[in-house]
């Protein structure tokens, strides 16, 4: 993942003097994270599809990806990216809503594990 960052050093006048770019790499990658209970906070319109969104989840999910000590299933980012590709199967009125429940569905699964 690359991020890019502008310095610019400006004079006593407060005009622009230099623009330095540094770019730079991360060494840490999102593999993804292990199913668990959740709550999740939907309105009443998205809260429909959840269901859905859930059950699309464990079906995408792979079962003991890192073995049966660290059990449970496991939704990785290839499998993250697939599930976001649901509202493509919803009528235009509803796909933003289908859209809305999985990000309220991801939020709340990543949110479990917040330290």
């Amino acid at each position: 993942m690359l991020s890019e960052v502008s310095f610019a050093n400006m004079r006593r006048s407060g005009q622009p003097h230099e623009t330095t770019k540094v770019t730079t790499e991360s060494d840490v990658e999102f593999l993804g994270f292990a199913l668990g209970d959740c709550t999740v906070d939907l309105d009443q319109a998205s809260a429909k599809y959840l269901r859905v969104v859930h059950g699309t989840a464990l079906e995408l999910a792979v079962h003991n990806q890192f073995g049966a000590e660290f059990g449970g299933f496991w939704l990785l980012s290839p499998q993250i990216n697939q599930l976001r590709r649901l509202p493509e199967y919803y009528s235009p009125d509803e796909g933003p809503l289908v859209e809305f429940a999985i990000e309220a569905y991801l939020a709340a699964q990543i949110r479990e594990f917040r330290f």
